[in-house]
C-alpha cells in the first residue's frame, strides 16, 4: 500500500514539471514580445525627456512589467499609463501601440499630441478604460472609438480654455447607444451642439451609466425628462451649457447621486427642493444661473452636503437654523443672491466651515459667532444690510482664517482686536461701515498681512505708524475716515510690497517732501495711488519714475502751476484725477503722447488756452469749470471712440456745436453747457439720442429750433436747452423719449401750447418750462397717459390762461404720495444701466471689447483681490450715475438745487394769466412743499383744504384776487417757513395763536380789509379793521441852496421826459422797449405781474439767486 502511494506521488511531480517546462517557454515569449512592442512605443514617440518620469525611465535591460506606467498580467501588457509625458507629434508612427492586443486601460492624458484621435483604436477592443482627455487631441471623434465595446469608462474631455478641441458631428451622440456596458462618460469641452432630447435619449439607453460629465459641450435644452432613467447616477456636471429650462423634478429620484453640478446652464424657474434632501448628495453647484429662484429647505439631520454653491442665481428667502444639521459642510456659496432676514445662530455650529461667502444679500440684523469653525479661511458678507457691534469673542480661535470682507454694511463700535490679531490673515476689509474709535499702535498682529481696507468710517486719530512696519501690506485702504495728524510720504519707502495706497478725505496733511535723515530706499512699485484732499500742495515728484501706475487722485489738494508732460507719459496709467486744483495748464505739447488712460478729471482749475488733449482709449473725460476759451475742433466727434462721459461745461467754449459730435457713437452723457456756443443744434442729434443718456447744452447762445426728428429709440434721461434763443415749437418727438426723467426748457423763446403730449412719458420727473411764449390753457382734454412721477413742476412767466384744470392735476400722482410710498435719496440718472461693480469681472462687462483687451494686458500680474477691491470703489460707481442741478424760486427766492432729493415736490404757476378759483385737486397734493401761484388772476376764497398739504415749506399766493377769510387750517401747516399773501382782497382777522404771526407784515400787505398781528390794523369785535389815527405832520423847513440845484436838473431832464409824460404811445412804447432790453442784458431780472384795481401790470423784478445745500454764490449767465 505504501509503495502505491509514492508511485503516485512520483507520477504528480512528473506530471507538474512537464506543464511548466510548457508553459514557463509559453509566457516567456509573450512577456518578450509585449516589452519589444511596448520598447518600439517608446522609441516612436517625441516626448521632452527632462519632464519626462516615466518614459525617460524605461531600460530594455529590466522587465518592462517592472516600469513605472506599465501593468501586467500573466506576461500580456494590459496598462498603460503615458499620463503628463510632455508627448507631442501626435501617434503617426505609432503602429506599436495599437499591437497591444490584450490593453485593457491607456491614459494619454495631459499631453500635446496635436493630432486627430487615430482611428486604429478599434483594434484595442479589450479596453474598458480610455483616457485621453487634455491629451491634445483636436478634430472629429472617430466613429471607431464606439465600436470598443467593453468600454466602461471613456474621458475625452478637455479644459474650456484649451485651444485644442474635440468635437462630434458626424457621426453624431446617437452612437454613444452602441456603449452599453459605460459606466463613467466624461465629455467636457468637445463640441456636440445637439439639443435636449437628441443628447438625452442617446444617453439615456446607457442604464448603467454612473458618472456623467458634459460641461461646456454646446448643449442646448431643454433637459430631456428621460434622464430620469439614469437612476445609478452618482455624479452629473453638465456646467456652462444653454439649457435655457428648468431643472426637471425627476432628478429628486436619483437617490445616489454625490455630485450636481449646473453652472452657468441658463436655468429658469423653481429649484426642485427636494434635491437638496437626497441622502448622498455631497456636491451642489447650480451658480451662475440668474433666472433660477428657489429657497433652501429645513435640511434634515445627518446630511452629507459639503459643498453648496447657489452663487448669481434668484435664491430668495431666510436662512433656515436648521442648517445647522449639515455637519460635514465646508463651503457655502450664497453670493449675489436675493436672501433676508437675519443670519440664524445655529452658523455656530458648523465646526467644518472653511469658505464661507454670503456677500451682496439683503441679510439684517447682527453677525453671529463663527468662534466654533476652527478652519474657516474665508468669511465674506459685504454688501448687505448688517449691524451692531462685533463682539472680539466673535473672532477668537479662527487661527486659520486668511481672508474676511465684512465692507458695504451698517456695523459700528470699535474694530474688533481679537480679529485684527489673528495669526494668518492676510486680507482685512472693512470698508463703509460705521466702525469708529481709533487706531492703537501695534494693534495689528499678523506678520503676513497683505490688504488692510477700513474705508469709508469713522475711525479717527492719528494713522499708527506701526502699519508701515508691517513688510508683507500691499494695500492700504484708508480714506473717508476722520483721521487726522500729519504722514510722511517718504513713510511708504518700508514698504516694498506695497501696491494701493489710499488715504483720500480725511483731515490729513500728507507731506511730499523728503528730509534730511529719512529713508531714502527706492518708493515701491505702485499700482494705485489716492491722496485726494490731503494738503499736497504739489505732485509727488516721485510719480515720475512710477511705470506701473494704473490709477493717480490727487483732487483738492491746492496744486498750483502747469501739469507736468511726463505724467502723460506714464505707460500703464489708466485713471488720472487732477480735478479741484489751481492747475494753469498742460504742459508741452501733449498730442503727441501715447496714452492709455480711460479716466480724466481735470475739472475745477484754472486751465486755459486751446482745446485740450483727448486720449485715444479714453472712456470719461472731464475738463468742466476751467477757463478754456478756444474753438472746439472741426473733428471732435472722430476722436471719441471710446468715450462715455464727457463734459466741457462752464468754459468759455466759443463757435458752433460740430456735427462731428454725431460719429462719437459711444457717447451716453454730453454736457456742453455755460459756454460761448452759437449756431443751432445739429439735427444729427436726433440720431445720437439713440445712445445718449444725458444732453446738456444749456447756458449758451443757441439759435432756431429744436429737430423734431427723436427716433422711437430715443434713450435721452436728461435735455437740458435752458437759457438759449431757441424758438418755435417743444418738438412733438420728445414723445419718443421713453426713459426721459428731466426736461429743463426754461428762458427761451418757444411759443406754443402747454405739451400735453408728454403726459405719455410716465418716467418724466421734472418739467422746466420757464420764461417762454408759451400760451393757450394748460388742460389736457385728449390725453392718454398719466404723468405719474412728476414731482416738479415750472411753467412760470408764459402766457398761460384759463382756468387750472383739475382733470391735469389729478395725473400728477407723484405729488399725492406723501407717506404711503415715499421716495428716499437723491435722484440720478444711470448712465450706464447695470453698472454697480462689485469685482472686476463686472466692470470688465461694461466696457467695449477692445478696451477691456488692453486693461487685461495692463493688469495682467495683480491678483484678483486687489483688482475686485479697486472696481468695487465708490468713485468708480459715480462715474456711472449723473446727478443734475435746477434752479427753482423758491422762498421767494431764487435757489440752485444741486443735489435733487426724489421727495421734493414742486409746482410754480406765477406770472401767467390763470383765472378761477384754486381746484380742489391741487389741495391733493399731500406731498408738495412748496407751491407758487403768484402774479395771475385767481380769485375766490382760500380753500380750508389747504390744511392737507402738511408738508408744505413754502406757498406764494401774493398779486391775485383772492377773497375772504384765510382759513384757520393755514395755521395747521406746522413746516412752513415762507408764505406770502399780499396784494390780493383778503379781508377779517389773521389766524391767531399760530407761527403765522411769525411772518413779517409783507406777507400781507395789500388786503386793506385785513386784520390783526403782524399787521399795525387791529380788529374791532367784528373782525373790522379799526381806522387809523390821523397823524399830525410837522412843517419841514426848506433848503433853498438844494431846491435851485433839484430844479435845474428837472427843467433838463423835464426836456426829454415830458414828452413821454404827456404822449400815450410814446410812453408805452419806450416803457416796451426798455423792460425787454434790460430783461436780455441782465439775467437777474424776471417779468412778474400785479394786479391792481382790476388791471394787470408787468413790471421787472430784480431776483436774487442763492444755492441750497452748499449755499455757495451761483454765478449769473454771462448771456449779452
Amino acid at each position: 500500500m505504501r509503495a502505491y502511494k509514492l508511485l503516485w506521488l512520483f507520477l504528480i511531480q512528473f506530471c507538474l514539471i512537464n506543464y511548466s517546462a510548457n508553459i514557463f517557454p509559453a509566457n516567456g515569449y509573450f512577456l518578450g514580445h509585449q516589452c519589444s512592442v511596448v520598447l518600439h512605443l517608446k522609441n516612436s514617440l517625441i516626448f521632452n525627456s527632462t519632464k519626462s518620469k516615466k518614459l525617460t525611465l524605461w531600460n530594455q535591460t529590466e522587465d518592462c512589467c517592472q516600469w513605472h506606467g506599465v501593468t501586467c498580467n500573466e506576461g500580456r501588457v494590459i496598462a498603460l499609463d503615458l499620463s503628463e509625458e510632455s508627448i507631442s507629434g501626435g501617434l503617426v508612427n505609432s503602429s506599436s501601440l495599437f499591437s497591444l492586443q490584450y490593453l485593457q486601460s491607456l491614459n494619454l492624458a495631459f499631453n500635446n499630441l496635436s493630432s486627430v484621435i487615430p482611428s486604429e483604436l478599434y483594434k484595442l477592443n479589450n479596453l474598458s478604460y480610455l483616457n485621453l482627455s487634455n491629451a491634445g487631441f483636436e478634430g472629429q471623434i472617430p466613429d471607431e472609438i464606439f465600436h470598443l465595446r467593453r468600454l466602461v469608462t471613456l474621458d475625452l474631455s478637455s479644459s474650456f480654455t484649451s485651444s485644442h478641441r474635440l468635437k462630434l458631428e458626424k457621426p453624431d451622440i446617437a452612437v454613444f447607444q452602441n456603449l452599453t456596458d459605460i459606466t463613467e462618460l466624461y465629455l467636457d469641452g468637445v463640441a456636440i451642439s445637439a439639443k435636449g432630447q437628441e443628447w438625452g435619449h442617446a444617453l439615456s439607453s446607457s442604464q448603467k451609466l454612473r458618472v456623467l460629465s458634459m460641461s461646456s459641450c454646446n448643449l442646448s435644452g431643454p433637459i430631456d425628462s428621460s434622464l430620469a432613467k439614469l437612476l445609478p447616477l452618482t455624479v452629473l456636471k453638465l456646467s456652462h451649457n444653454n439649457m435655457s429650462s428648468a431643472v426637471p423634478e425627476s432628478f429628486v429620484n436619483f437617490s445616489n447621486l454625490v455630485t450636481l453640478e449646473l453652472r452657468s446652464c441658463g436655468l429658469n424657474g423653481s429649484f426642485p427642493k427636494d434635491i437638496f434632501q437626497i441622502s448622498t448628495l455631497k456636491v451642489l453647484d447650480i451658480s451662475d444661473n440668474q433666472d433660477l429662484g428657489g429657497s433652501l429647505p429645513n435640511f434634515p439631520q445627518h446630511g452629507s452636503l459639503h459643498h453648496m454653491n447657489l452663487s448669481y442665481t434668484n435664491f430668495s428667502g431666510k436662512l433656515p437654523g436648521a442648517i445647522s444639521n449639515m455637519k460635514q459642510l465646508s463651503t457655502i456659496d450664497l453670493a449675489y443672491c436675493q436672501f433676508n432676514g437675519t443670519l440664524p445662530s445655529s452658523f455656530s455650529e458648523l465646526s467644518q466651515l472653511v469658505y464661507l461667502d454670503l456677500s451682496s444679500n439683503n441679510f439684517t440684523g447682527p453677525l453671529p459667532s463663527f468662534n466654533l469653525s476652527k478652519n474657516l479661511t474665508y468669511l465674506s458678507l459685504f454688501h448687505n444690510h448688517l449691524s451692531g457691534v462685533l463682539p472680539s469673542s466673535h473672532f477668537e480661535g479662527l487661527k486659520m482664517l486668511v481672508s474676511i470682507d465684512l465692507g458695504f454694511n451698517f456695523f459700528g463700535g470699535s474694530l474688533p482686536l481679537s480679529l485684527l490679531k489673528l495669526p494668518y490673515l492676510r486680507e482685512i476689509k472693512l470698508p463703509f461701515n460705521q466702525f469708529n474709535g481709533s487706531l492703537d499702535e501695534f494693534v495689528i498682529a499678523s506678520p503676513v498681512l497683505e490688504m488692510l481696507d477700513l474705508g469709508s468710517n469713522n475711525l479717527h486719530g492719528p494713522i499708527p505708524l506701526s502699519i508701515f512696519n508691517l513688510r508683507t501690506l500691499g494695500v492700504i485702504q484708508l480714506k473717508s475716515n476722520k483721521f487726522n495728524g500729519t504722514i510722511q510720504l517718504d513713510m511708504i519707502r518700508r514698504l516694498s510690497n506695497l501696491t494701493t495706497f489710499c488715504l483720500s478725505h480725511n483731515n490729513l496733511s500728507v507731506d511730499i517732501y523728503t528730509r534730511d535723515g529719512q529713508d531714502l530706499s527706492p518708493f515701491p512699485a505702485l499700482r494705485n495711488l489716492m491722496l485726494a484732499s490731503c494738503k499736497l500742495r504739489g505732485i509727488p515728484s516721485f510719480l515720475r519714475n512710477q511705470s506701473s501706475l494704473l490709477y493717480v487722485d490727487l483732487a483738492d489738494n491746492e496744486i498750483e502751476g502747469p501739469i507736468p508732460y511726463w505724467i502723460w507719459q506714464i505707460e500703464y496709467l489708466v485713471h488720472l484725477n487732477l480735478s479741484k486744483n489751481f492747475l494753469t495748464k498742460l504742459e508741452g505739447s501733449v498730442w503727441n503722447f501715447s496714452s492709455n488712460l480711460l479716466n480724466v478729471d481735470l475739472s475745477s482749475n484754472q486751465l486755459q488756452g486751446p482745446f485740450p488733449f483727448i486720449p485715444t482709449f479714453v472712456n470719461y473725460l472731464d475738463y468742466s469749470n476751467n477757463r478754456f476759451n478756444s474753438v472746439i475742433p472741426l473733428d471732435i466727434g472722430n476722436r471719441l471712440p471710446f468715450v462715455i462721459w464727457l463734459s466741457l461745461s462752464n468754459n468759455s467754449f466759443q463757435g458752433g456745436i460740430h456735427k462731428s459730435f454725431c460719429n462719437a457713437s459711444s457717447l451716453r452723457l454730453l454736457d456742453l453747457s455755460q459756454n460761448n456756443f452759437v449756431g443751432t443744434i445739429p439735427k444729427c442729434f436726433s440720431k445720437l439720442s439713440i445712445t445718449l443718456r444725458v444732453l446738456k447744452l444749456g447756458g449758451n447762445k443757441l439759435q432756431g429750433y429744436i429737430p423734431n426728428t427723436l427716433p422711437t429709440s430715443c434713450t435721452l434721461k436728461l435735455l437740458d436747452l435752458n437759457d438759449n434763443f431757441l424758438e418755435g415749437t417743444i418738438p412733438k418727438s420728445l414723445a419718443n423719449c421713453q426713459k426721459l426723467q428731466v426736461l429743463n426748457l426754461r428762458r427761451n423763446m418757444l411759443n406754443d401750447k402747454f405739451p400735453c403730449f408728454l403726459s405719455n412719458i410716465s418716467t418724466l420727473r421734472i418739467m422746466d418750462l420757464r420764461l417762454n411764449k408759451l400760451h393757450g390753457s394748460i388742460g389736457c382734454l385728449r390725453s392718454s397717459g398719466d404723468w405719474e412721477m412728476l414731482h416738479i413742476v415750472d411753467v412760470a412767466s408764459n402766457n398761460f390762461s384759463g382756468a387750472i384744470p383739475g382733470a391735469l392735476l389729478n395725473s400728477w400722482k407723484a405729488m399725492m404720495r406723501d407717506n404711503v410710498r415715499p421716495e428716499f435719496g437723491h435722484l440720478f440718472m444711470d448712465i450706464i444701466e447695470g453698472y454697480d461693480p462689485k469685482n472686476f469681472k463686472d466692470l470688465l462687462a461694461h466696457l467695449d471689447k477692445n478696451i477691456v483687451a488692453k486693461l487685461v494686458k495692463l493688469v495682467t500680474n495683480i491678483s484678483r483681490s486687489i483688482l475686485d477691491q479697486g472696481s468695487s470703489d465708490s468713485y468708480a460707481v459715480d462715474l456711472s450715475r449723473y446727478q443734475n442741478s435746477i434752479l427753482i424760486t423758491n422762498k421767494g427766492q431764487q435757489m440752485q438745487l444741486d443735489r435733487i432729493q426724489r421727495a421734493f415736490t414742486y409746482v410754480d404757476m406765477s406770472s401767467n394769466n390763470f383765472e378761477g378759483p384754486i381746484p380742489n385737486e391741487l389741495m391733493q397734493f399731500t406731498a408738495m412743499i412748496a407751491l407758487n401761484l403768484s402774479n395771475n388772476a385767481l380769485s375766490g376764497h382760500i380753500p380750508q383744504s389747504i390744511g392737507n398739504l402738511k408738508n408744505l415749506e413754502s406757498l406764494d399766493l401774493s398779486n391775485n384776487s383772492f377773497n375772504g377769510e384765510i382759513p384757520t387750517e393755514l395755521a395747521s401747516l406746522s413746516f412752513l417757513e415762507y408764505l406770502n399773501l399780499s396784494y390780493n382782497h383778503l379781508a377779517g382777522e389773521i389766524p391767531t395763536g399760530t407761527q403765522i404771526q411769525s411772518f413779517d407784515a409783507d406777507s400781507f400787505e395789500g388786503n386793506e380789509e385785513l386784520c390783526g398781528s403782524p399787521l399795525t390794523h387791529n380788529c374791532s369785535n367784528d373782525g373790522v379793521p379799526t381806522p387809523e389815527t390821523p397823524h399830525s405832520h410837522t412843517e419841514s423847513s426848506i433848503d433853498w441852496n438844494l431846491l435851485s440845484i433839484e430844479l435845474g436838473f428837472i427843467f433838463g431832464f423835464g426836456i426829454f421826459i415830458l414828452p413821454l409824460i404827456l404822449w400815450r404811445r410814446w410812453r408805452l412804447w419806450y416803457s416796451k422797449h426798455v423792460e425787454e432790453m434790460l430783461h436780455r442784458i441782465i439775467p437777474h431780472l424776471d417779468f412778474v405781474y400785479e394786479h391792481q384795481g382790476g388791471h394787470r401790470y408787468r413790471t421787472l423784478w430784480w431776483s436774487v439767486k442763492i444755492r441750497t445745500a452748499s449755499i455757495n454764490n451761483v454765478e449769473p449767465s454771462d448771456k449779452a
